[in-house]
């Protein structure tokens, strides 16, 4: 990855801009399966906080069922994934508790939970 500082990449836009652009993409994919997904705010500082951490990579993935999902992992500040000291990628979703080989995947997808005016 070209050098940036990791931790300044993204920016926060105009609220009426960004429902533009969901409610334009879900006009535009109205088959589409899954339109979102809910993370709380413990995950993602889990992986914010792991040590290193400088950013979050967010990628498609495919659950055991064949489903779309998104798979988090924690980034250090060359943007490459911190996984070293993990089981198995992605497992910084049960940092600090016995069970750390389940990957930062089980989001509260939208449909069917979906905000009022967002999708499903």
């Amino acid at each position: 990855m070209a050098k940036k500082d990791v931790k300044k990449i993204g920016k926060t836009m105009d609220k009426t801009k960004a429902k533009k652009w969901v409610k334009d993409y879900q006009k535009a994919n109205p088959d589409a399966e899954l339109n979102g997904y809910l993370y709380g705010r413990d995950i993602l500082e889990k992986l914010c906080n792991y040590p290193g951490s400088d950013g979050i990579w967010i990628f498609k993935g495919l659950n055991d069922d064949n489903e779309e999902c998104l798979v988090l992992f924690p980034a250090d500040a060359d943007g490459n994934i911190l996984d070293k000291k993990m089981k198995s990628l992605g497992a910084a979703a049960k940092i600090n508790t016995r069970d750390e080989d389940d990957p930062a995947n089980s989001g509260s997808p939208c449909p069917p939970e979906c905000p009022i005016g967002f999708g499903g």
